[in-house]
């Protein structure tokens, strides 16, 4: 019967190997920390910066309609924030400025 055997045993391997496998000393740290990555719009996306929080998120104009439906913006009483819609960077109603990014 052992002429019909397919699997070879294991050959064992050194002992006196050194391990070749880097350690990542941050590892799942670097991951999942709360450090924001800076993100750059693409041309043709527009930035909103909420007053609330103080963060800039890049949308595209397909994304930003759907954000701002519904809304409200008031260019002509509110200069620096004219958009009372969600942000998208904190999900709270709040007023926001819209740039577009040429």
């Amino acid at each position: 019967m052992s002429g019909f055997d397919r699997v070879r045993p294991r050959s064992p391997e050194p002992e006196d190997t050194p391990d070749t496998t880097a350690h990542d000393a941050e590892g799942k740290r670097a991951l999942f920390s709360g450090v924001p990555t800076p993100v750059t719009p693409q041309a043709g996306a527009v930035v909103v910066e909420c007053s609330s929080c103080g963060a800039e998120t890049p949308l595209t104009l397909g994304r930003l309609v759907r954000a701002s439906v519904p809304s409200l913006h008031l260019p002509l009483l509110k200069k620096d924030h004219p958009s009372w819609l969600r942000c998208p960077a904190c999900g709270r109603r709040t007023w926001v400025s819209v740039r577009f990014r040429a």
